[in-house]
């Protein structure tokens, strides 16, 4: 009996820790979507913004970090922007609750794009319908929306 207790217990650590290094592993992939554009990055960038605006969502910045690094001293390593976005609406949902304000540090939503050493164009950002789940509550439901115009915004842009 007590050799089934103790080998039960070396099974549950090691099982745990198996987990553990597997979700550590895998989370990274499923927190970030990326897909290929079908235009160039001037193009995409210049969609992106369109179709935002035709949407009721804001676009209040777009960085040019390759310019920001250029003028730091760094290399050229190849075009990369990021879009700053806000859909004021669903901003206010989450923003209204106290409680909520924890998230504004991911807001507003951003999406990058960029071009790789092989020339192909790629958008980037963060799995927002997935990452909502973890709060719950006011946060998932609108934050879900979120991911839901998102994609609806990139279905002609990017390669399916």
């Amino acid at each position: 009996m007590k050799n089934l207790v103790i080998s039960l217990l070396v099974g549950l650590l090691v099982g745990s820790l198996v987990t553990g290094v597997v979700i550590w592993k895998i989370m990274p992939g499923m927190m970030l979507e990326v897909k290929e554009s079908n235009y160039p990055l001037e193009e995409t960038v210049s969609r992106i913004e369109q179709v935002a605006k035709d949407s009721n969502w804001q676009v209040p910045k777009i960085y040019n970090l390759q310019n920001s690094l250029h003028e730091a001293g760094y290399d050229d390593f190849g075009s990369l922007r990021v879009l700053s976005m806000c859909q004021a609406d669903h901003a206010y949902k989450i923003l209204t609750d106290d409680n909520n304000k924890k998230v504004s540090s991911m807001m507003p939503c951003r999406i990058g794009v960029y071009e790789d050493s092989d020339g192909k164009v790629f958008i980037s950002r963060m799995n927002i319908g997935l990452m909502s789940k973890m709060f719950g509550g006011t946060i998932e439901t609108v934050m879900g929306k979120v991911a839901a115009e998102e994609d609806r915004m990139l279905e002609g842009i990017i390669k399916q």
